[in-house]
């Protein structure tokens, strides 16, 4: 039987591999703009790879599941058509599915190229760092499944039940469809997500979603100073608002010891004027998280656009509204003593003696995957934070070899300690 130090000395045996694999699956871009999605190459080679393997795989779109564009969490503009989602079964000693670990296969766009010091598809590894567009978001995950089932096989290893790997499409721009497809197609009574912060276990999805609230003269304007003037009385109240949001999770107790709260308004991009054509037009891009329901927050829209048009009215200026940009994120939460999360914790410290924060998760698939898949469902990743240089959706994106080293040990000793 492998044992979890057996495990983790082949692991840094054989780490080179585990590095390559990440920058093979970097040099193929996957990218996502929101309404199209270029993952199909990756998705297909996956599944070659999956084979390969020896395990069963499936390669399917979200839209082939019976009735999807009528569920109540799917969003329109998405263009799904072509974009694929990949399942491939381990099966175990008894042929029940058991433990579904989940990637997404998309990326944000690269960018302005010109930000970036070299291509964002060339993956490569340099100073202890591998580098490329999604090497922190999400394709390390990607390449951990490859990597741990090689090895599985390749040593013998036979789990008691099933063992799910899945590379899900439509994760960025608040998508979400794949991560849906994929627990609506292949029920779990486990679930773990791939995608998150180092060392963290998100047991809590936030609520919260990615709004703009417009506004604009009465008047054809020839200049953008009168909508620039209402935009301190716009981010007053748009603060008050984060205020709320901020203070709801500071008093949450799945978010103590997380750094969600202080960032729970972000601002994505604040106008007046558009372009030299349209002067007269303001907007105030904004993502919230929240343990609120949507009719909560709803309610709070309109007071603070009531609140708007009573104060921006003596200044010529007409408030359009809050127009959501993506699907709104319900907060969902997995049991305080989640057995799969102890377990997870355990993994962690006996494979690499750290043990992990336990903490709620900003926006993420947790979402939808807890909420249609399993209330056991979890999150734990490798990923860095939005704000340092080269983290996930900035140029010059970068994965440290040691973090992807030490993720590849933590998911293998769970899978051996859930399934072994």
């Amino acid at each position: 039987m492998l044992t979890v130090s057996e495990l983790c000395h082949e692991i840094d045996a054989r780490k080179e591999e585990l590095f390559e694999t990440l920058c093979e699956l970097v040099r193929i871009p996957s990218e996502n703009d929101g309404a199209y999605g270029a993952e199909k190459e990756l998705a297909e080679e996956l599944h070659r790879r999956f084979i390969a393997l020896g395990l069963e795989s499936e390669l399917y779109s979200p839209m082939e599941l019976e009735g999807f564009s009528s569920h109540p969490d799917y969003v329109e503009g998405h263009h799904l058509e072509n974009r694929y989602n990949v399942t491939a079964r381990y099966r175990g000693a008894t042929n029940e599915d058991e433990l579904l670990l989940m990637g997404h296969s998309d990326t944000v766009v690269a960018g302005d190229l010109n930000r970036w010091d070299f291509d964002p598809f060339e993956g490569f590894i340099k100073d202890g760092k591998i580098f490329g567009r999604g090497a922190v978001d999400d394709k390390y995950a990607l390449a951990t499944m490859l990597f741990l089932a090689k090895i599985f096989k390749d040593k013998g290893f036979l789990p008691q039940k099933n063992l799910l790997l899945n590379a899900y499409c439509d994760e960025e721009r608040g998508g979400s469809h794949g991560a849906l497809a994929a627990v609506l197609k292949h029920p779990c009574p486990s679930i773990l997500n791939m995608d998150g912060r180092a060392d963290t276990v998100w047991n809590c999805g936030s609520g919260g979603q990615e709004v703009k609230l417009f506004f604009h003269t009465e008047k054809t304007a020839d200049s953008a100073i009168t909508v620039a003037q209402a935009l301190p009385i716009v981010l007053e109240e748009t603060e008050r608002f984060g205020e709320r949001r901020r203070q709801e999770l500071r008093e949450n107790p799945f978010y103590q010891g997380s750094p969600i709260p202080d960032t729970a308004l972000r601002y994505m991009g604040i106008r007046a004027g558009y372009d030299c054509m349209d002067l007269g037009r303001g907007e105030v891009f904004f993502i919230f998280y929240t343990d609120k329901t949507k009719a909560e927050i709803d309610g709070e829209f309109a007071e603070l656009e009531a609140t708007l048009r009573s104060r921006l009215a003596p200044l010529g200026i007409v408030v359009e509204g809050i127009v959501p940009q993506v699907r709104f994120f319900h907060y969902v939460q997995c049991a305080p003593d989640s057995a799969d999360i102890n377990m997870l914790v355990a993994a962690s410290e006996e494979a690499t003696g750290v043990t992990p924060t336990v903490c709620g998760s900003c926006l993420s698939d947790l979402s939808v995957i807890s909420k249609y898949g399993s209330s056991e469902a979890f999150a734990y990743g490798a990923g860095r934070e939005f704000s340092e240089p080269g983290g996930p959706h900035q140029p010059n994106e970068y994965m440290p070899c040691e973090n992807l080293l030490h993720f590849a040990k933590v998911i293998g000793a769970y899978v051996l300690k859930k399934l072994g």
